[in-house]
């Protein structure tokens, strides 16, 4: 059986991980199945030497690298559409899996293969009414990613000459896959109770990378956790996307005298280079278990990361309100303490600092519930069963 998977096209590795998770976990056990990823140029290069088979499609190779980057929603879709018809032609698949390739339903239900597609709760929410702000976007609506999202609202207001009646109709399937895998836990990543076809959501548990640092970040890492050794580990990040502000937060705790980790790149960084160790990119997993304390942005896999690692954590406001669910949740549930974007509660920093009181004084968080998730982690990724997927996806 052949199977094209297709993160989105401008998603980083935030839409490739968890494809790529599933395929080393799951579908490469299953000599059946020949898996292929329809990935840009540089990534090609890298998915194949983990041994991951990839069409051959010069897809955003150097010809055409400026047009990823830029804002020309219109020409990306119809570039994205040829490169993903030349694929399929490639590849010849009997499943399409993808996560937020919102053009897929043109070369799967158009072609009457079933897709089976990463959901979280960005798609399906649970949250109560009175906790949604009108004003908050989807993660993917923001920045420069308005247009390229344009059909999260309303597919029909595509302008896109290519497109014609048959294709609109088949792109406003995108929400309504045959089969959806949700990368996390019931607990958390909840359906609401009247969802239809319940029976075709399965969980997989967090589909992420239980990573290492490598040698030379080790070494890096390491001189810094010496000359830090006395002090008290604060780990920032708001992800490869976010741009939300937190500067202010780096120089609360430089000057509380934690020592501090970040993705970040801030100018605060510069300030302080004793106390902040900066990378654009770190082992999570790694990260988060020598911490004391996890900030975040509440990104699909990142939530899990102090998790599983028994972490106290703090979610910050980016005004998407598919991270701002889970973060609503994640606080109710008792593991974790949510602050405000500024331009939501102009008292966040007082909610800031009360949190950091109450984590200082060990009252942040339920470390009873904390060992449940962590549970009811390891139990969905034991449990989940790829092939009931597929065979649901084929039914």
């Amino acid at each position: 059986m052949n199977i094209l998977s297709v993160p989105y096209f401008a998603g980083g590795l935030s839409h490739l991980l968890p494809l790529y998770v599933l395929h080393h976990k799951y579908l490469k056990k299953c000599p059946e199945i020949g898996n292929q990823f329809l990935v840009n140029n540089n990534l090609q290069f890298f998915l194949k030497t983990q041994r991951i088979e990839c069409p051959t499609v010069d897809y955003f190779g150097k010809d055409k690298e400026n047009l990823l980057l830029s804002n020309d929603f219109p020409e990306i879709s119809r570039y994205v559409i040829i490169k993903e018809q030349e694929a399929y032609e490639r590849v010849n698949p009997q499943i399409v899996i993808e996560d937020n390739s919102f053009t897929t339903p043109l070369i799967a239900e158009k072609k009457n293969i079933p897709r089976i597609s990463i959901q979280r709760t960005g798609t399906f929410r649970s949250i109560d009414v009175c906790y949604r702000n009108p004003h908050h976007v989807h993660s993917m609506q923001k920045g420069i990613n308005i247009n390229r999202s344009a059909f999260l609202s309303d597919p029909k207001k595509l302008d896109i000459p290519k497109f014609d009646n048959s294709d609109t109709f088949f792109l406003q399937k995108y929400f309504a896959p045959k089969a959806k895998i949700i990368p996390g836990i019931a607990s958390i990543e909840r359906l609401p109770e009247n969802i239809e076809d319940r029976d075709s959501y399965f969980y997989s548990g967090p589909l992420i990378v239980m990573d290492k640092p490598s040698k030379n970040l080790s070494e890096k890492l390491g001189e810094f956790l010496e000359s830090n050794k006395d002090k008290s580990i604060v780990f920032i990040t708001t992800g490869t996307i976010d741009k939300t502000p937190i500067d202010r937060y780096i120089e609360f705790f430089v000057k509380q005298d934690y020592a501090v980790i970040t993705t970040c790149n801030c100018e605060i960084n510069k300030v302080y280079p004793e106390s902040i160790f900066h990378n654009n990119l770190l082992p999570l997993h790694y990260i988060c278990g020598i911490s004391n304390l996890v900030i975040h942005q509440c990104g699909s896999g990142m939530y899990h990361y102090p998790i599983i690692n028994g972490v106290p954590s703090l979610t910050i406001g980016t005004q998407c309100f598919d991270r701002e669910d889970i973060a609503l949740r994640l606080q109710e549930l008792g593991v974790s303490s949510h602050i405000p974007h500024p331009e939501d509660n102009p008292d966040y920093w007082e909610i800031f600092l009360e949190t950091i009181d109450r984590f200082e004084r060990k009252e942040l968080i339920n470390f009873k519930m904390m060992d449940q998730l962590k549970t009811e982690i390891e139990e969905s990724t034991h449990h989940f069963n790829i092939q009931k997927v597929i065979n649901y996806a084929l039914s």
